[in-house]
């Protein structure tokens, strides 16, 4: 808005906090120290970024201490991809098993499907819920769903069974966690 003053003929622009606010990037650090940079109009999807930036307008990094580097990859692409908006929901229970069926923004099938390794799945699923990222932690729900709807139960308990990432084995060896697969 402007305001006129007659006796000075001079114009202020006046801005509102959240244009303030949504100007300029911020710096997300994961919790093994990887730097990534993202707009904070885009970073405003994640209700535990928006909360902090609210607080402290000034923060130029902000730590997220609950999420790895891989997957805060991920979760920056996702702001990114979303340009800080809320999608539509999913509709439940899923009409398909395919995830482009069940989501209205044909991309987030992509983003979601280009997820091979369920390592990787199962830890966005569980960033997107420590950053309070809703529309994330839903469509990771969603395709965990897709990939056992219509399975047998045994089937089921192979998908859902993740073993740890250091999972030690007799001779203390430690097994390593395969490298995050994107298509």
């Amino acid at each position: 808005a402007y305001i006129s003053n007659p006796t000075m003929e001079i114009e202020t622009r006046l801005e509102g906090l959240d244009e303030q606010l949504a100007g300029g990037s911020i710096t997300l650090l994961s919790k093994d120290g990887k730097h990534l940079e993202v707009d904070r109009k885009h970073a405003y999807i994640s209700n535990v970024v928006k909360t902090s930036l609210e607080n402290d307008a000034t923060a130029k990094v902000l730590p997220i201490i609950g999420v790895k580097g891989d997957t805060l990859t991920l979760i920056v692409e996702y702001m990114k991809h979303r340009n800080g908006k809320e999608p539509a929901l999913i509709k439940k229970p899923l009409r398909s098993k395919r995830m482009k069926d069940c989501v209205r923004d044909e991309s987030d099938a992509s983003f979601i499907d280009g997820i091979e390794c369920k390592r990787s799945l199962y830890d966005l699923i569980l960033a997107a819920n420590y950053m309070d990222i809703n529309s994330l932690l839903h469509l990771g729900c969603a395709k965990v769903a897709s990939m056992i709807k219509g399975q047998p139960l045994e089937r089921i308990k192979a998908i859902l069974d993740v073993k740890p990432v250091a999972e030690s084995n007799r001779r203390g060896n430690e097994n390593k966690q395969k490298p995050l697969r994107r298509k």
